[in-house]
C-alpha cells in the first residue's frame, strides 16, 4: 500500500473518531457586518453590473445574483465565467482598478456573484444550508445539507439566466468558494464534475461532518472515474492546523490535510490538481487574497480562446 494512501486513510479515520492535534482556533467573522457601498454602485467604464433575483425551491431563501459583464466585445468563443460563492463578501473586495486590469486582458471574465437578497457580508444561516452536503448527522446548530439543491438552482436557473444576458463560453466556467464555499466546490467536483471545468477551493472546511468531504473523496478515488477538470486547492499557511469553530465542536485537522487530499485527487485520470499555500495568511485573510489570482488566471488562460 503506497505511503500516501496510508496517510490519507489515517487522516479520514482520525477525523471520524476525533483524533487530531489542536493548534489554532478559527477566528469567527463579524456576522453583523454589511456590505455598504461597492463598485457595483458606481458607473464603470470597464464592467456593467446587473441583478438577478431568485427564490429557492422550498421558498425559504432568496438570492440576489450580481452579474458583472465586460463592456468590450466578447471573444469569438464567448466570455469565460467565474461563479463566486459568498458573493457579497467578494463584491466588497472588488474595486475599479481591478476591473480595469481585467478589462484589458484578452479574455476578461464575466463575474457572477452568488449572494443572498440582503446586505449582509456573510449570511451565516443560509450559507450553512446551501453550501453543505447532505449528511446523516446534524452538524452544529445551523440547518445544513442543501448543497445538491443549491447546485441544481445554479445549473437550472442561474446559468441559463447568465447565458441569456451575456455571450459566455460554456467550456470555460469556474466555481470559486471559500471555507464552507470551498466545501461546496469540492462536493460539486466529486458529485457533478461536468458542471464546471475549473474549481477553486479556498480554505475548504474539510473538518465539516467529521471529515465528510474526505470520505466522499475517498469513495470517488476508489472508483477511479475519468474526469476532465482542473482543481485549484488554496490554503493559508498560518492555519494549516486549526480547530473547527468552537460552536461546531468537530475534530481538528492535521497539518497536511489539504495537501494530502490534493495528492490523492491528482491520481484521478483527467483531473489536474494544483495545490498552493499562502505563507502567513489565516483563514479569513484567504478570502480576500484568493480573489485577484483567480480572476487573473482566468483572464490570461489561453485555453479560453480555443
Amino acid at each position: 500500500m503506497p505511503s500516501s494512501y496510508r496517510r490519507f486513510l489515517t487522516l479520514v479515520i482520525a477525523l471520524i473518531i476525533g483524533v487530531a492535534t489542536p493548534v489554532l482556533v478559527q477566528a469567527r467573522p463579524d456576522l453583523e457586518r454589511t456590505i455598504g457601498a461597492t463598485v457595483a454602485d458606481s458607473p464603470s467604464p470597464d464592467y456593467q453590473f446587473s441583478d438577478l433575483r431568485l427564490t429557492s425551491a422550498d421558498g425559504q431563501r432568496r438570492y440576489r445574483i450580481r452579474i458583472a459583464q465586460p463592456r468590450i466585445a466578447p471573444p469569438s468563443t464567448g466570455y469565460p465565467v467565474i461563479y463566486f460563492l459568498d458573493g457579497n463578501a467578494v463584491l466588497m473586495e472588488l474595486n475599479a482598478h481591478l476591473l480595469a486590469q481585467l478589462a484589458v486582458q484578452k479574455q476578461p471574465p464575466v463575474l457572477v456573484l452568488l449572494s443572498y437578497d440582503n446586505d449582509l457580508r456573510i449570511d451565516s444561516r443560509d450559507r450553512s444550508y446551501d453550501y453543505t452536503p447532505a449528511s446523516q448527522q446534524k452538524v452544529g446548530k445551523q440547518p445544513n445539507g442543501g448543497a445538491d439543491a443549491f447546485l441544481k438552482l445554479i445549473e437550472t436557473q442561474v446559468k441559463p439566466a447568465v447565458a441569456a444576458k451575456v455571450t459566455v463560453n460554456p467550456q470555460q466556467q469556474t466555481l470559486w468558494g471559500h471555507s464552507y464555499g470551498g466545501l461546496f466546490v469540492l462536493h460539486t467536483l466529486l458529485t457533478q464534475p461536468a458542471a464546471f471545468q475549473n474549481y477553486i477551493a479556498v480554505e475548504p472546511s474539510l473538518w465539516w461532518g467529521k471529515g465528510f468531504i474526505l470520505q466522499e473523496a475517498q469513495r470517488v478515488i476508489d472508483r477511479h472515474p475519468p474526469l476532465s477538470a482542473h482543481l485549484q486547492l488554496w490554503i493559508g499557511g498560518a492555519e494549516k492546523m486549526r480547530e473547527a469553530p468552537p460552536i461546531i465542536r468537530q475534530s481538528q485537522l492535521p497539518a497536511d490535510a489539504a495537501q494530502s487530499l490534493a495528492k490523492r485527487l491528482a491520481t484521478l485520470d483527467g483531473l489536474k490538481v494544483d495545490y498552493r499555500e499562502w505563507p502567513g495568511l489565516d483563514h479569513g485573510a484567504m478570502l480576500s487574497a484568493a480573489i485577484k489570482p483567480a480572476l487573473e488566471g482566468i483572464a490570461k488562460d489561453k485555453a479560453a480562446d480555443q
